[in-house]
């Protein structure tokens, strides 16, 4: 009997006392739901700041000035961008505290999207960023590509 066919069993619950399901696997999948809510915090002041140049939403340049000065002259096309990526990630957020299906195959997604443009930095010359860009994508994608994780998710 795996994960879903005992929470079904249970009517929705599982004992306290379920050996079969890590709780580093929990903690796992826990831990990219509040990652995923950062993202989204994140991304929602940046698309918020480069819409209102001068609002309390530039206080997020203080974690990188240099990049208020590369992004406002791209605002217009920027900013929507930024918030359409936040609604991605929130909605990540929500699949993985849910444990939904959907919400695993969108954070598999992001993280391969991710290793990707990490993958690219690298032949730009951005060796460090990059590769340490593609060893968390990998080791993340290898923790959530695991059978016991998958199974978590409805």
């Amino acid at each position: 009997m795996d994960y879903h066919d005992r929470l079904k069993a249970n009517d929705g619950t599982l004992a306290a006392s379920d050996s079969s399901m890590s709780s580093t696997d929990s903690l796992g999948v826990l831990l990219i739901a509040i990652f995923f809510a950062g993202a989204t915090a994140i991304l929602l002041c940046v698309g918020t700041a480069l819409l209102a140049p001068g609002s309390v939403f530039e206080a997020v340049w203080g974690l990188y000035p240099a990049r208020r000065s590369l992004m406002m002259p791209y605002h217009a096309w920027l900013a929507p961008g930024f918030l359409i990526l936040a609604i991605v990630m929130a909605s990540a957020s929500v699949g993985c505290f849910r444990r939904r299906k959907w919400g695993w195959w969108l954070a598999v997604a992001i993280f391969v999207v991710n290793g990707l443009s990490d993958a690219a930095q690298l032949l730009f010359g951005r060796i460090l960023e990059g590769g340490i860009g593609v060893a968390v994508a990998v080791a993340i994608l290898y923790y959530l590509l695991r059978p016991a994780v998958r199974a978590l998710f409805a």
